[in-house]
């Protein structure tokens, strides 16, 4: 290898993530320049509206894939809860690093313990609907807002008084080393995140062997059993962006606990599951919290979100 060229979203908080694997790479490959080179995407581009009514797949990983398969880049490192769970041809997933947190967390105007403390009718900005559901459901009156762009501009929406409060990964946060105006912190038992929420994602061509080999050495098997875990339940239910599913494992020893929420997009409804089961069981454990969701109204739930997703449900 001559070089390692890293694809990755221009934003602040992915040239974050890609860096961190710069360094990573070139400490295990010092004698190997490493770059990154930057890439519009789509996602980046359109920041009109709901994240859930876009109706691209990728519309944050394709161009950045693309990137990679033309051979302008060697390497693409994504947020894993960005990519979708139909692996593109000639790529493969080469390492998913050790996980950062992988709950979400509220930015506040002011000071809150809960989200009960929220005021009524407080405006709370989030594309997510997997956020806005979980959020309607524990506060109805809530009034959810669309919240696009870089962290900072996130945050100063806050500060400005745009909005009462918003709700973020902690692991961009984390990243970016701006967790300070952490106002609370959703534990992921009680507000489930999305799929893959915390993780990295390490595509490389697959018929560059050398390559896979070298980028798979910073693969954590902790992190990759969790997350597959958890995107085989996104996978089973089509879904993306665009449905209100929470999924969060957490693996203590050689156990897995696997919970799932799967919300109608006003909380009028949802289903809530939590199993757990030897790691060597994940996958059909997986598959059967699928079934108990789609035998449980789940079917109906995806039904309604499909004919709704057009609709301004705040």
């Amino acid at each position: 290898m001559k070089e390692i060229r890293i694809a990755t979203r221009a934003s602040k908080l992915a040239l974050a993530q890609a860096n961190e694997i710069m360094k990573r790479l070139s400490s295990a490959a010092p004698d190997i320049p490493v770059s990154i080179v930057e890439i519009s995407t789509k996602g980046d581009r359109d920041k009109s509206d709901f994240l859930y009514k876009a109706d691209s797949v990728g519309f944050f990983t394709s161009e950045v894939e693309q990137a990679l398969l033309d051979g302008r880049a060697d390497v693409a490192v994504h947020s894993l809860k960005d990519l979708p769970t139909e692996i593109t041809k000639g790529l493969a997933i080469s390492a998913i690093p050790q996980r950062e947190q992988v709950n979400d967390v509220i930015v506040a105007a002011k000071a809150i313990t809960s989200v009960q403390d929220l005021s009524k009718w407080a405006t709370v900005g989030t594309s997510s609907v997997r956020r806005i559901s979980q959020l309607k459901l524990a506060r109805p009156d809530l009034d959810c807002q669309p919240l696009r762009g870089n962290v900072e501009t996130r945050i100063n929406k806050i500060r400005s008084g745009e909005l009462d409060a918003i709700v973020v990964a902690q692991a961009g946060l984390n990243r970016l080393g701006m967790s300070d105006p952490i106002s609370l912190i959703l534990p992921p038992e009680d507000f489930i995140p999305a799929p893959g929420q915390g993780a990295l994602a390490i595509q490389t061509r697959e018929d560059n062997t050398a390559l896979c080999e070298l980028v798979h050495t910073l693969d954590d098997p902790s992190s990759r059993i969790a997350t597959q875990t958890e995107r085989r339940i996104l996978a089973a239910l089509h879904g993306g962006c665009s449905i209100p599913l929470g999924v969060f494992c957490r693996i203590e020893k050689e156990i897995i606990y696997i919970q799932a929420i799967l919300c109608n997009l006003a909380a009028t409804k949802h289903i809530r599951k939590a199993v757990s089961c030897p790691l060597d069981k994940a996958s059909e454990t997986a598959d059967y919290i699928v079934q108990q969701l789609l035998n449980e109204g789940g079917k109906e739930i995806l039904d309604e979100v499909n004919n709704e997703k057009q609709g301004d449900f705040r």
